[in-house]
């Protein structure tokens, strides 16, 4: 044979092992990535990090940016629900580096590195760094979704809520607003999606001390969260607690003990 055929041959048969290669390492990262989402799953957290960063060694190898970025997100959010914010932010960092620098920056799994950084510089108190990166995953979110989108309006109540625990209670009731509007929009007044934007406002609405304004939400969410539960459900409870507390702040005691009753009668029902 000569010797340009060898070279030839050799090339193609390198060319399939390596690719055979690739595709068991491919198989391999994924089936790490599906045993930490189990472990996630099933609330073992620590079990999940390990092998979340697993598959992130095996997807930065491979150069598959997308799912890195996602296991280390994945790991940031567990840190954060474990109060470990510093490295929570150390893997959200590394994960937004890597996807600034290989991604476009519009991309959507950009935008869910800056909410989980936004959630992390919140739980520290950092309110003005934390709106930074909620107002960078809204922007991309309404550039790649457009306005009507479930996720924008999660952003404005990501939002939202950064300015409620800020105290900046009118900037928290634009923002959730804006959520409550798309939401209802999307999926309807009486939505289970809605309950949360009329809860925020009612919340909002109580510590700037518009009362009125707060019944109304508080209200309308008892309602819906009647409509999806029944009379008697246990989630019911907090609904008639916070109606309660507006109404004693309204210095209307008999109304306030009538919501109170309401919530207690079924707290003893759910036991």
């Amino acid at each position: 044979m000569a010797a340009g055929k060898i070279i030839l041959v050799f090339a193609f048969i390198t060319a399939i092992s390596v690719s055979k290669i690739r595709g068991q390492n491919n198989i391999l990262a994924d089936e790490l990535l599906k045993v930490a989402d189990n472990f996630k799953n099933k609330s073992m957290p620590d079990s999940a990090i390990v092998y979340y960063e697993k598959a992130a060694v095996e997807f930065k190898a491979l150069g598959n940016t997308e799912k890195f970025i996602n296991a280390y997100n994945q790991i940031g959010v567990i840190l954060t629900r474990q109060d470990k914010y510093e490295k929570a932010g150390f893997y959200l960092e590394q994960a937004l580096a890597r996807g600034l620098a290989s991604l476009d920056s519009n991309d959507l799994i950009i935008a869910r590195t800056y909410i989980s950084l936004g959630v992390v510089y919140g739980a520290e108190d950092k309110f003005e760094q934390s709106l930074i990166y909620h107002n960078k995953a809204l922007a991309i979110r309404l550039l790649r979704s457009g306005k009507l989108d479930a996720d924008v309006a999660t952003s404005y109540g990501n939002i939202g809520n950064v300015y409620f625990r800020k105290k900046d209670y009118d900037r928290s009731i634009e923002a959730h607003l804006k959520a409550k509007k798309i939401r209802e929009k999307i999926f309807g007044k009486n939505s289970t999606e809605v309950v949360q934007s009329y809860t925020n406002l009612g919340n909002a609405y109580k510590e700037s001390k518009s009362y009125k304004k707060s019944l109304n939400y508080y209200e309308k969410a008892l309602e819906n969260k009647i409509t999806q539960l029944g009379q008697g459900h246990k989630d019911l409870v907090r609904y008639y607690k916070s109606i309660s507390e507006v109404y004693y702040l309204m210095d209307d005691k008999l109304k306030g003990d009538e919501y109170k009753s309401k919530g207690e009668a079924v707290e003893r029902q759910s036991k």
